[in-house]
């Protein structure tokens, strides 16, 4: 497990997954909309734990799901808004 902690308040930190920073990480490096497949073939884990940090990551608000347009099988995350407090830059 990895903990998350916010650039303003210290105290409070988030307990997310190895895989999920990972992801985050990969996010943030990419800034661009990734679907669960380019993010693995970017990372080194199965598409069932990429699943479980995208939940992970979902449920703190750090990410959102936009739907594909072209392909609606498919989704595409980029990193959220509440991302920015700890330290990821936000498009």
């Amino acid at each position: 497990m990895a903990y998350l902690v916010p650039v303003v308040n210290s105290e409070m930190r988030v307990k997310i997954s190895r895989s999920a920073r990972a992801v985050l990480e990969l996010l943030d490096t990419k800034r661009s909309p990734l679907a669960v497949k380019d993010i693995r073939n970017e990372l080194p884990y199965s598409e069932r734990t990429i699943h479980y940090a995208l939940r992970q990551l979902r449920e703190y608000s750090l990410i959102e799901k936009k739907a594909n347009l072209r392909d609606l099988r498919e989704s595409h995350y980029l990193l959220g808004a509440r991302a920015a407090a700890f330290g990821f830059s936000v498009m």
